[in-house]
């Protein structure tokens, strides 16, 4: 977890640019922010839990709605009195609104809004595990990545910003595919080699 301002200047020193010459602050930080969301998307699909969130509570009796404390980017799971419920489609859960009972299902509505389906006649725990949005980082702030992937941060960011200026996009597409290969390598190392011995041996 390294701060910007030493993100900044380690991506400046790949890019020989330790005198500010070529790439303002604004581009700098624009591409930390773009890096951060570019991993994350990698680690949220292969390794969610690494991002998780999670929000217990009760539920009380004729109460169907959960607001979260932030925007859920992706929706893990819902569980009520530890079972896990099914996402349901919003229309079909507006066309039954009256019905109660145990929870079986969820729906979102806005971006923060979690519904149960049907609505709980009893009180109900439940949890809510989520990977949340996150805002950009400024000057002041540490990366929220760990330090393994801050090193990808800064090969995403000088390579984004060295090529951007070639104006060559599959150069920087392939590229951009490296750092994510080399990402799910860290999250899903291959397995351990077998050594298996002969038939005759």
């Amino acid at each position: 977890m390294l701060s910007v301002q030493t993100l900044a200047r380690r991506i400046r020193q790949r890019l020989h640019d330790t005198d500010c010459i070529t790439y303002d602050d604004e581009n700098i930080l624009d591409c930390i922010n773009c890096g951060v969301r570019f991993i994350r998307r990698i680690i949220a699909r292969l390794r969610p839990a690494l991002l998780m969130s999670e929000k217990i509570g009760t539920l009380a009796a004729g109460i169907k709605a959960i607001e979260l404390d932030t925007r859920p980017t992706k929706i893990i799971s819902v569980t009520a009195n530890g079972k896990a419920l099914e996402e349901t489609e919003l229309a079909f859960a507006i066309h039954k609104a009256d019905a109660t009972g145990e929870p079986k299902e969820f729906y979102l509505t806005g971006t923060q809004t979690i519904n149960f389906y049907p609505t709980p006649t009893e009180p109900t725990d439940y949890t809510i595990r989520t990977v949340d949005d996150i805002k950009e980082l400024t000057w002041e702030d540490n990366s929220p990545l760990l330090t393994e992937f801050d090193d990808f941060l800064v090969e995403y960011a000088a390579i984004r910003l060295s090529v951007g200026n070639e104006y060559d996009m599959t150069q920087e597409s392939q590229l951009m595919a490296n750092i994510a290969t080399q990402i799910q390598q860290v999250l899903i190392p291959p397995p351990v080699g077998i050594i298996t011995r002969g038939y005759w041996q």
